[in-house]
Order: C-alpha cells, then sequence, then structure tokens
C-alpha cells in the first residue's frame, strides 16, 4: 500500500478535542486552546468527547497554560501528551 493511501486511511482515524486556557495567548503563542489528537476508537476519546474543555481542565487539574508548559517540561513530555496522560490516569483508562 502507498505511503500516502495509508496516511490517509490512519489520519481519517484522528479526532480532535480542544482545551481552552484563558492565558494560552501569551508568550507570542497566538492561540488561547490547546488541540489535542485521539485516535478515533480509543477509549480515552470515548470519555472525552462528551467534556467540556473546563471539565478536562478540573479532571487533570492544570488551569493555566504556563502551568501546564511547567508540568509538562517537568516530565519531558509534549502539552498534549501530558494531558492525554493525566486523563488516562485520573479517568483510569488504559489505552
Amino acid at each position: 500500500m502507498p505511503h500516502n493511501v495509508w496516511y490517509a486511511m490512519k489520519k481519517n482515524k484522528r479526532v480532535f478535542v480542544s482545551v481552552y486556557f484563558e492565558d494560552g495567548s501569551k508568550n507570542g503563542r497566538k492561540k488561547r486552546d490547546l488541540t489535542i489528537a485521539f485516535d478515533k476508537d480509543s477509549s480515552l476519546y470515548k470519555e472525552c468527547k462528551k467534556l467540556k474543555s473546563a471539565k478536562i481542565k478540573d479532571i487533570i487539574g492544570i488551569y493555566s497554560y504556563k502551568e501546564l508548559t511547567e508540568k509538562a517540561e517537568a516530565v519531558d513530555r509534549p502539552l498534549s501528551n501530558f494531558i492525554k496522560y493525566k486523563l488516562k490516569r485520573e479517568l483510569g483508562v488504559s489505552d
């Protein structure tokens, strides 16, 4: 199968959830939200797709973009990966 066909098939299985941070547009950033990609069939996405941004922040216990970057950098994880890690842990989801 050609690479571009595989990529298109894989891409169609991705879905996205955005988390809004009031301070997200500071320090040269233009957006206030952070987009998180999920595998469409994942248990984590099924739990998160019904949640609002404020509830996701409640679950992970992080309310500012600055705090998020500090905590993600402390464990050497990209921001969206760190949020998914925290969500999995707090929601008890394994995949």
